[in-house]
Protein backbone atom coordinates (compact mmCIF):
# COMPACT_ATOMS: atom_id res chain seq x y z
CA UNK A 1 0.00 0.00 0.00
CA UNK A 2 1.19 3.45 -0.70
CA UNK A 3 1.40 5.80 2.20
CA UNK A 4 0.44 9.65 1.39
CA UNK A 5 3.48 11.67 2.57
CA UNK A 6 4.96 15.28 2.00
CA UNK A 7 8.70 15.33 0.88
CA UNK A 8 9.92 18.57 1.20
CA UNK A 9 12.36 19.81 -1.69
CA UNK A 10 12.92 22.74 0.06
CA UNK A 11 11.04 25.65 2.07
CA UNK A 12 8.56 27.00 -0.58
CA UNK A 13 7.72 23.52 -2.63
CA UNK A 14 6.18 19.94 -1.09
CA UNK A 15 5.83 16.97 -3.21
CA UNK A 16 2.94 14.85 -2.07
CA UNK A 17 0.67 12.35 -4.29
CA UNK A 18 -1.96 12.94 -6.20
CA UNK A 19 -4.22 11.04 -3.83
CA UNK A 20 -2.71 13.24 -1.06
CA UNK A 21 -3.54 16.70 -2.67
CA UNK A 22 -6.93 15.73 -3.19
CA UNK A 23 -7.39 13.92 0.37
CA UNK A 24 -6.04 17.26 1.42
CA UNK A 25 -8.49 19.61 0.18
CA UNK A 26 -11.18 17.81 2.70
CA UNK A 27 -11.75 19.82 6.04
CA UNK A 28 -10.20 17.23 8.88
CA UNK A 29 -8.69 14.39 7.28
CA UNK A 30 -5.37 13.47 8.19
CA UNK A 31 -4.06 14.72 5.06
CA UNK A 32 -5.62 17.78 5.91
CA UNK A 33 -4.11 18.01 9.22
CA UNK A 34 -0.83 16.63 8.12
CA UNK A 35 -0.55 19.59 5.51
CA UNK A 36 -1.82 22.20 8.21
CA UNK A 37 1.00 20.79 10.50
CA UNK A 38 3.68 21.38 7.93
CA UNK A 39 2.66 25.15 6.48
CA UNK A 40 2.96 25.98 10.50
CA UNK A 41 6.82 24.99 10.21
CA UNK A 42 6.67 26.56 6.25
CA UNK A 43 4.20 29.22 5.72
CA UNK A 44 5.10 30.13 2.34
CA UNK A 45 5.40 26.38 0.84
CA UNK A 46 3.26 24.81 -2.23
CA UNK A 47 1.91 21.81 -2.81
CA UNK A 48 3.83 19.98 -6.19
CA UNK A 49 2.74 16.74 -7.65
CA UNK A 50 5.63 14.36 -9.37
CA UNK A 51 5.04 14.19 -12.72
CA UNK A 52 5.96 11.14 -14.81
CA UNK A 53 7.73 10.81 -17.85
CA UNK A 54 6.30 9.52 -20.25
CA UNK A 55 8.05 7.89 -23.51
CA UNK A 56 6.40 9.60 -26.58
CA UNK A 57 8.06 6.59 -29.14
CA UNK A 58 6.88 3.92 -27.15
CA UNK A 59 5.48 1.48 -29.21
CA UNK A 60 2.04 0.12 -28.13
CA UNK A 61 -0.08 -3.04 -29.07
CA UNK A 62 -3.52 -1.48 -28.50
CA UNK A 63 -6.32 -3.69 -29.82
CA UNK A 64 -3.68 -6.29 -31.56
CA UNK A 65 -6.18 -8.95 -30.06
CA UNK A 66 -5.58 -12.47 -31.41
CA UNK A 67 -8.57 -11.68 -32.87
CA UNK A 68 -7.40 -8.65 -34.99
CA UNK A 69 -4.26 -10.44 -35.79
CA UNK A 70 -5.79 -13.37 -36.96
CA UNK A 71 -8.24 -10.32 -39.61
CA UNK A 72 -4.44 -8.87 -40.20
CA UNK A 73 -3.73 -12.01 -41.35
CA UNK A 74 -6.26 -13.08 -43.18
CA UNK A 75 -6.51 -10.18 -45.35
CA UNK A 76 -2.55 -9.77 -45.85
CA UNK A 77 -1.22 -12.79 -46.17
CA UNK A 78 -3.84 -15.64 -45.98
CA UNK A 79 -1.11 -18.75 -45.98
CA UNK A 80 -0.02 -18.00 -42.73
CA UNK A 81 -3.21 -18.10 -41.40
CA UNK A 82 -2.55 -21.84 -40.08
CA UNK A 83 0.82 -21.33 -39.46
CA UNK A 84 -0.88 -18.67 -36.90
CA UNK A 85 -3.06 -20.62 -35.04
CA UNK A 86 -0.02 -23.21 -34.83
CA UNK A 87 1.66 -20.76 -33.01
CA UNK A 88 -0.76 -19.59 -30.65
CA UNK A 89 -1.12 -23.60 -29.61
CA UNK A 90 2.65 -24.35 -29.19
CA UNK A 91 2.56 -20.56 -27.20
CA UNK A 92 0.28 -21.71 -24.24
CA UNK A 93 3.52 -23.64 -23.21
CA UNK A 94 4.91 -20.63 -22.54
CA UNK A 95 5.31 -18.20 -19.66
CA UNK A 96 2.94 -15.54 -21.42
CA UNK A 97 1.52 -16.66 -24.82
CA UNK A 98 0.54 -13.55 -25.55
CA UNK A 99 3.96 -12.12 -26.23
CA UNK A 100 5.17 -15.59 -28.00
CA UNK A 101 2.63 -15.26 -30.40
CA UNK A 102 3.52 -11.11 -30.84
CA UNK A 103 7.04 -11.82 -31.16
CA UNK A 104 6.10 -14.36 -33.91
CA UNK A 105 3.64 -11.59 -35.47
CA UNK A 106 5.75 -9.02 -35.63
CA UNK A 107 8.65 -10.84 -37.33
CA UNK A 108 6.22 -12.48 -40.24
CA UNK A 109 5.03 -8.27 -40.63
CA UNK A 110 7.62 -5.90 -39.74
CA UNK A 111 5.69 -2.78 -41.26
CA UNK A 112 2.61 -3.86 -39.15
CA UNK A 113 2.30 -0.31 -38.47
CA UNK A 114 2.67 1.23 -41.32
CA UNK A 115 -1.61 0.69 -41.72
CA UNK A 116 -2.02 3.36 -38.60
CA UNK A 117 -0.15 5.79 -40.39
CA UNK A 118 -2.37 5.50 -43.44
CA UNK A 119 -5.16 6.32 -41.13
CA UNK A 120 -3.79 9.13 -39.17
CA UNK A 121 -3.00 9.98 -42.73
CA UNK A 122 -6.79 10.19 -43.90
CA UNK A 123 -8.55 10.78 -40.56
CA UNK A 124 -6.12 14.37 -40.46
CA UNK A 125 -7.99 14.80 -44.15
CA UNK A 126 -10.97 14.85 -43.46
CA UNK A 127 -10.52 16.65 -40.15
CA UNK A 128 -9.19 19.10 -42.31
CA UNK A 129 -11.86 18.81 -44.98
CA UNK A 130 -15.02 19.15 -42.44
CA UNK A 131 -13.15 21.79 -41.12
CA UNK A 132 -13.12 23.89 -44.63
CA UNK A 133 -16.68 22.93 -44.95
CA UNK A 134 -17.93 23.72 -41.46
CA UNK A 135 -16.68 27.51 -42.37
CA UNK A 136 -18.19 27.35 -45.71
CA UNK A 137 -21.38 26.56 -44.14
CA UNK A 138 -21.28 29.45 -41.56
CA UNK A 139 -20.14 31.55 -43.86
CA UNK A 140 -23.11 30.61 -46.45
CA UNK A 141 -25.45 31.25 -43.19
CA UNK A 142 -24.14 35.02 -43.00
CA UNK A 143 -24.41 36.03 -46.53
Amino acid sequence: MKRNAIITIDETTAQVTKAFQRQARIFGSDEYKMWKAYREDFPGAKMVTKTIKRNANKRTYRNLTYVNKGRYITVNSPELLEEFENTKAAARAQENPYRAVLAWFLEKFPNYDDYKKFFEDKTAESSAAEGDETNNRVIGLAS
